[in-house]
């Protein structure tokens, strides 16, 4: 019995694949770089951009330059006549993209293309979304999370099950102690509030983190604020917070009120830290 013999299977064209020139989209899009730079891409279809030439046309005008108008709108509820300032940017050649130097961090922006006509009228091709810029060096307002009271620190520390469930607060800073000797002698890093582990991928690694503490004590019946937080003292008056401390100044002001409101006391340590 003679057998069929069996067929070549057809193997698929491989078709190379190619990002399409445009979308036929008619839009500019903003984007923030860093509190400096904003960066711009757009494409405008080419009915959008004879539409606007007409209309110049037909005020009389001839089309002179395309451009970028860029657009302070910080606080403002732009509604494209009232914004704070803006600064115009011609744009040369096919170019479908812009970085653009605000030097404003901390401000809210928009940028229209358009075409400016011999007669130095804007005829808007379309508007972007608003950005804003963010601000310059460490935030002025320190959230809750970042100060804690030592005491319930160590509390909250002792009862993780770390160093021991139930320990008293000097034992478990004792066992902390030790823990802290044994990482830093065994190659491990201990920040006080977290643990780091060696990436099992790479041999050589390093961890750096800084807490700063700050303690003091007052009258036992005194009213503490650390800027401006209303602070809880021990029975003896003393008292101790934890602060994550990142990179920048850090104005730390303790002020201390007495029981009668008569007497106050203000003392302010100002710590900088800086990492290289």
């Amino acid at each position: 019995m003679a057998q069929n013999a069996s067929k070549p299977l057809k193997t698929r064209e491989k078709k190379e694949f190619r990002f399409p020139p445009g979308y036929g989209d008619n839009r500019i899009v903003l984007l923030v770089r860093d509190p400096w730079w904003l960066f711009s891409y757009w494409e405008i279809r080419k009915d959008r951009e004879e539409e606007i030439v007409r209309k110049i046309e037909k005020a009389g005008e001839t089309p002179a330059k395309s451009i970028l108008r860029v657009y302070d709108v910080t606080a403002v509820n732009f509604n494209g006549r009232n914004a704070r300032s803006f600064f115009d940017i011609e744009l040369k050649g096919l170019a479908t993209n812009w970085y653009v130097n605000v030097n404003m961090p901390d401000s809210s922006w928009v940028v229209d293309i358009g075409i400016v006509s011999n007669k130095g009228n804007f005829y808007l091709l379309a508007r972007s979304n608003a950005v804003k810029t963010p601000r310059f060096g460490m935030s002025d307002q320190l959230d809750a999370e970042w100060m804690t009271p030592e005491e319930d620190f160590w509390k909250m520390f002792g009862l993780s099950g770390g160093m021991g469930i139930g320990k008293g607060s000097l034992e478990v800073r004792e066992m902390f102690k030790r823990r802290l000797e044994e990482q830093v002698t065994s190659g491990g890093i201990s920040s006080g509030a977290s643990f780091y582990r060696r990436p099992a991928e790479r041999k050589f690694w390093l961890v750096v983190n800084c807490e700063l503490i700050v303690f003091g004590a007052t009258e036992p019946d005194a009213k503490l604020t650390v800027q401006g937080k209303p602070i809880k003292l021990r029975q003896d008056g003393t008292f101790s917070l934890r602060f994550a401390l990142p990179d920048g100044k850090q104005v730390i002001p303790v002020e201390a009120t007495s029981n009668d409101g008569i007497d106050r006391r203000r003392i302010t340590p100002i710590v900088t830290r800086k990492t290289e």
